[in-house]
């Protein structure tokens, strides 16, 4: 990437959609949105990719533990979006998480329940 703090001029061959499409699915896409139905299965590491826009992360069905990794393979703290939210949620209904944008790396599902949720990104 060649500028870090904006996300406009991030890697597009890094675009979720072009570096994880086993995982991110396009369901709608116009000139202000993008609609993803994203997939992990239990034990399965994305690929090193980004999400240049803010969204919102619908999960249906989501289990910890999640880990997130940079593209050079160091563990994370836990401290992304998602992750603070499925710590502090119930389990009950849905797991709704606003997201920022989040610049290249790899989630881990180190759960043994699939991760399956929407994410709506909505293109600045």
């Amino acid at each position: 990437m060649s500028d870090f703090s904006d996300p406009s001029n991030w890697d597009l061959s890094l675009d979720a959609v072009a570096a994880a499409p086993a995982n991110h699915k396009v369901l709608f896409e116009n000139e202000r949105l993008r609609v993803l139905e994203v997939i992990l299965e239990p034990g399965d590491e994305e690929p090193v990719h980004h999400h240049r826009w803010p969204s919102v992360f619908v999960f249906d069905q989501i289990e910890g533990p999640i880990h997130d990794f940079s593209p050079a393979g160091e563990q994370l703290p836990p401290n992304r979006d998602v992750i603070r939210a499925l710590e502090a949620w119930d389990g009950t209904g849905c797991l709704v998480v606003n997201m920022a944008p989040q610049p290249a790396g790899r989630v881990l599902n180190a759960s043994s329940k699939a991760l399956h949720g929407v994410r709506v990104e909505m293109k600045i």
